[in-house]
């Protein structure tokens, strides 16, 4: 029974979770998973983008040049985009503290 008590007691005697310390590991794990995805993301984007650019330069039909700008377009807009999530994660990131797992 006393050993019991003394058990409860230390459970009793630790300090509690801090709530922003676990908001904070969250918010660096999910960093953690996104960076690389948005990452590979704007690469992938970008050689398509290249690769889209170089089938609008040799098309020779009317056709083909319009539907391979407005995928180009499409393309750069998605890639400024990707550039923009990683430019806002990072600040909000580097704003909200230090990473508590560390």
């Amino acid at each position: 029974m006393g050993n019991l008590l003394a058990r409860i007691g230390g459970m009793l005697a630790e300090p509690p979770i801090d709530a922003d310390d676990v908001g904070l590991g969250l918010a660096y794990a999910i960093w953690d998973i996104t960076w690389p995805i948005l990452t590979v993301l704007a690469g992938l984007g970008t050689i398509f983008a290249i690769w889209l650019g170089m089938r609008l330069a040799t098309a020779q039909d009317e056709s083909k040049r319009k539907e391979a700008k407005a995928q180009l377009i499409y393309a750069l807009i998605a890639i400024v985009v990707i550039i923009g999530l990683i430019a806002v994660f990072g600040v909000t990131i580097s704003l909200i503290g230090d990473d508590p797992r560390t």
